[in-house]
């Protein structure tokens, strides 16, 4: 069948980690409908309903499941205070409706489906017929829904940029790709058109190669929808993050650690100082620093140490005995290793440019004297 291996290959996936949040949830129920449907369309291919009468037209219901958990998973990696409301049962009302519309077949008996089945044309002429075809717009405008929600919460506070940017979106756009083309086989098959009649139902392929994406995503890339990410901040119902074991408490600890040994020891006067180098100043991991330095200070690494670093310049450019030196040999002095940089942070930070600041100080002195 289409699905064996790829049932095996996200179950392993799934129990290979230690996961336990809604998108996980929704994501798992999500997997097992696409590999049920593709075991349906094998099933179908091969002309094995008579064998199977009970298993036909699921494959028409289905399917409507795919819009509404689709939107919801991306609404529940874009929001981390998502929980399940009474409104979110609406996605499922196209669900619903076909369900209730079915019911009366579904409950024939199997020599009735199979006389049913056993009419070709006229199961070829219901399979395109209007259910199906609405089914088509319905996996449509459930993803645009889906893309709106993931492009509007990348204008907002979501810090997780890696998450949406290379996992949701390609996600998303992927799935997006895959409708666009069912669609268009839909109506080449519905409308016999040569050659592209022919793709149908081998466009299915490409849901395989999803499914395979997605389990390797798991299994290589870690992605954020099953640990949280390493830029989201402690909140009340999440005592702990599911990736370090760093509790709240702990977070803290190691913050009031962080600032101690950075004003004694300095550690961002090196300018090849790495995360995993501070990390190991403190004894903590590459991940638990990372998490405390955003927890507590609203900040990644980068914008940290180099906050320390603008402060350490501007108390060199005040010290008479750097005046020998340039603005630039200043900065090197203070951690950084590259002009573009120290120019492009110190813009950003202060508002003006290092040059800038210097004139603002010898102004300031020349009054002074003058007073």
């Amino acid at each position: 069948m289409f699905g064996n291996s790829t049932r095996r290959s996200t179950r392993a996936a799934f129990m290979s980690k230690k996961i336990n949040t809604t998108s996980n949830r929704i994501l798992a129920l999500l997997i097992f409908l696409i590999v049920a449907h593709l075991n349906l369309i094998a099933i179908d291919v091969n002309n094995m309903f008579v064998r199977f009468p009970h298993l036909s037209r699921l494959s028409w219901l289905l399917p409507l499941c795919y819009g509404p958990l689709i939107l919801l998973l991306t609404k529940s990696l874009v929001s981390k205070n998502f929980k399940f409301g009474r409104l979110h049962i609406l996605y499922f009302l196209p669900f619903i409706t076909y369900l209730i519309i079915l019911t009366p077949f579904y409950f024939q008996s199997a020599s009735e489906k199979i006389l049913y089945l056993s009419d070709q044309e006229k199961v070829l002429k219901a399979d395109f017929g209007w259910m199906n075809h609405l089914t088509n717009y319905f996996h449509v405008g459930f993803a645009i829904a889906a893309l709106f929600v993931y492009k509007s919460h990348d204008k907002t506070a979501l810090r997780s940029q890696s998450a949406r940017k290379t996992w949701l979106g390609r996600f998303l756009y992927f799935i997006f790709a895959i409708l666009v083309l069912s669609l268009f086989t839909f109506y080449t098959k519905k409308l016999g058109i040569e050659p592209f009649a022919a793709i149908y139902p081998n466009h299915f392929l490409l849901v395989i190669a999803l499914v395979y994406w997605i389990a390797y995503k798991i299994l290589q890339e870690k992605p954020e929808f099953i640990y949280l990410t390493e830029t989201d901040k402690y909140s009340d119902n999440q005592p702990k993050y599911l990736k370090t074991g760093l509790d709240i408490e702990t977070s803290r600890i190691s913050a009031k650690r962080l600032l101690h040994h950075m004003k004694l020891e300095k550690p961002y006067l090196d300018p090849s100082l790495t995360i995993t180098d501070l990390g190991k100043m403190l004894s903590l991991s590459k991940h638990q620093i990372s998490q405390v330095i955003n927890a507590e200070f609203d900040a990644n690494f980068y914008e940290f140490i180099n906050n320390y670093r603008i402060e350490e310049f501007k108390r060199q450019c005040q010290n008479p005995a750097n005046a020998h030196l340039s603005l630039l040999g200043i900065a090197f002095e203070a951690g950084f290793n590259s002009k573009a940089t120290f120019n492009q942070v110190f813009k950003k930070k202060e508002g003006i440019t290092p040059s800038e600041f210097v004139k603002g100080i010898k102004r300031k002195d020349y009054f002074i004297k003058q007073a």
